[in-house]
């Protein structure tokens, strides 16, 4: 007897995270770049809240929807940095995670064979997130000769009586594109045709480089309140383990549904946590410009470096932390193999340096791999120098 959880995968990333471990308790010397956590400290203000909340006994249930105070922090900073359309703190809500958000969003608006559109290659855990709920992905293939651009004319394309919702993420991960405010504007009109809603996943929202401005979808007025936006703590601010994030949402039966979800699946976020994420956002945010600038020199270096290995062609990340490169077609292949697989095996094999296999994150990523450039500076360079003595 087949039950909807049976079709969905743990995924090829969970394999590689394995396999790097296991070798890393070993003792053999890994480069763990194949995941997106980097080795940045949270910073000392939201340590200290952390404490001091714990200290004051502050370790009770919290309300399921977060803490009032976090939800009215996180409603004036969308507001404030995002311009984000949001009623009122109601339609805020605490979530584990963004990816929690993500999931509730899914869950919340799709019914068995409604159809998102979203980027291909993807974050692979999104088509599960979609399939959760019986939903269907239907990718969209970013192409390299267009800058890896989500473009709202392939989107268009895609479009069936089945569609429900368009899905963004910008900065992209897995290529570290950024969707431009235009392209998010004519994808808006594409979706207020067509009575779609939009799930814009802003985890990467203020990991973007050279300059260029984060845009979010949602604070277009004509498709506000059909926008499902999430966030999350843990690119910003180096929390990927303490699980923080949160999602906006003006449709009030959405609304009411998420509630319902947050009170099944979590009954809360844990209380000191979301007292840290208080301060992360009334604090300074000298720690988070701090982590861009490192991150965009991290980039630089290891960008540059992978342009100089024969296999590798890199696409230059405009957000986010990891770099995409495509395997040219001069490398020989491993066992006999020349797929995206292949490349991740060979490296970890003879060189103990971590990457995520391009087909992982959808179709069209097979014959790429991903690299995270989230270790320190002379950690990466030793890295690129164990590729070019791989290569050649």
């Amino acid at each position: 007897m087949t039950h909807i959880v049976d079709g969905i995968t743990l995924g090829a990333l969970v394999l590689v995270r394995d396999k790097m471990m296991a070798q890393q308790a070993a003792g053999r010397k890994v480069y763990r770049l194949e995941v997106g956590d980097t080795d940045f400290a949270v910073p000392a203000g939201i340590q200290q809240a952390i404490t001091e909340a714990m200290r004051q006994g502050k370790t009770h249930y919290p309300p399921s929807t977060g803490l009032p105070q976090l939800r009215q922090a996180m409603l004036d900073k969308m507001r404030r940095e995002n311009q984000l359309v949001v009623k009122d703190e109601e339609h805020v809500m605490v979530t584990i995670g963004g990816m929690h958000g993500l999931y509730m969003a899914f869950a919340a608006l799709l019914s068995p064979g409604d159809e998102v559109i979203l980027p291909d290659p993807m974050w692979s855990e999104i088509a599960e997130l979609i399939k959760r709920p019986g939903g269907v992905p239907v990718p969209v293939a970013l192409r390299s000769e267009q800058g890896f651009l989500y473009d709202p004319e392939a989107i268009a394309a895609a479009i069936t009586p089945r569609t429900k919702a368009i899905y963004i993420n910008s900065p992209q991960n897995p290529v570290g594109a950024v969707v431009s405010e235009a392209a998010q504007r004519q994808i808006a009109r594409l979706a207020v045709k067509n009575g779609l809603w939009v799930v814009s996943d802003e985890a990467y929202e203020h990991v973007i480089f050279d300059g260029r401005r984060h845009f979010s979808i949602g604070s277009i007025p004509e498709i506000a309140a059909r926008t499902i936006t999430a966030y999350t703590f843990s690119k910003t601010y180096a929390m990927t383990g303490l699980r923080l994030g949160y999602m906006a949402v003006n449709d009030d039966l959405i609304v009411d549904r998420c509630r319902k979800l947050l009170r099944l699946t979590t009954n809360g976020v844990p209380s000191i946590t979301q007292w840290g994420g208080l301060a992360a956002l009334t604090g300074p945010d000298t720690a988070v410009r701090e982590m861009v600038s490192e991150l965009a020199a991290r980039r630089d270096l290891f960008f540059s470096g992978l342009k100089t290995i024969r296999v590798f062609e890199p696409f230059e990340p405009e957000g986010a932390f990891y770099v995409w490169c495509r395997i040219a077609d001069s490398w020989e292949g491993y066992q006999g193999k020349r797929d995206s697989w292949a490349m991740t095996d060979y490296l970890i094999d003879q060189g103990g340096v971590g990457s995520s296999p391009g087909i992982a994150f959808g179709p069209s990523g097979e014959g790429c791999v991903r690299f995270a450039f989230t270790l320190d500076r002379p950690t990466l360079a030793r890295a690129i120098e164990v590729m070019q003595g791989l290569f050649g």
